[in-house]
């Protein structure tokens, strides 16, 4: 009676370290600041190394998750590859607004340029015309003047002829 006691107890306790070596494993398994090392697992388990070294399980769980950090590492080594760096991004960013700023700003200096040229133009046409209509007006009088001077000779010359 005293043995199965033993038993019972030591089956118990058996349980018991193997319920704390695998919170310690979940544990160790979701943070990644704990190392995967026998030596963390006895310490969060509150057992001794040997009784982590002499269950099997433990150590392959151990490197299991050792495994499946480095899977990890890879893969976010590869998926940092692939993504440009906020830096570059941003630099790019800058360089294609700078070129956009030069664009317009060239296009700002031909529009500019076109409107002076375009002004000048519509000055000289302004004054051509006022120029123009000046002597308009002079032939205008001219040939007014010259149509009374020919009324006035077809008079004489009809006053000659005697008709």
């Amino acid at each position: 009676m005293a043995e199965q006691h033993y038993d019972e107890q030591n089956q118990d306790d058996y349980e018991d370290v193997t319920q704390r070596i695998k919170e310690a494993l979940l544990k160790i398994a979701s943070d990644d600041r704990i190392k995967a090392t026998i030596t963390a697992l006895a310490k969060h388990a509150g057992v001794h190394r040997n009784t982590i070294t002499n269950r099997e399980w433990p150590v392959e769980s151990l490197h299991a998750i050792k495994a499946e950090r480095k899977i990890e590492a890879e893969r976010k080594k590869n998926e940092n590859k692939n993504e440009p760096k906020p830096v570059d991004v941003l630099t790019d960013r800058l360089e294609r607004a700078h070129l956009e700023i030069l664009y317009w700003f060239k296009k700002h200096k031909e529009v500019n340029t076109l409107y002076e040229t375009t002004s000048e133009s519509v000055r000289l046409l302004s004054k051509s015309r006022e120029s123009l209509k000046r002597q308009v007006n002079e032939l205008e009088r001219k040939i007014a003047e010259l149509e009374t001077e020919y009324e006035r000779v077809c008079d004489l010359l009809n006053t000659v002829t005697g008709e």
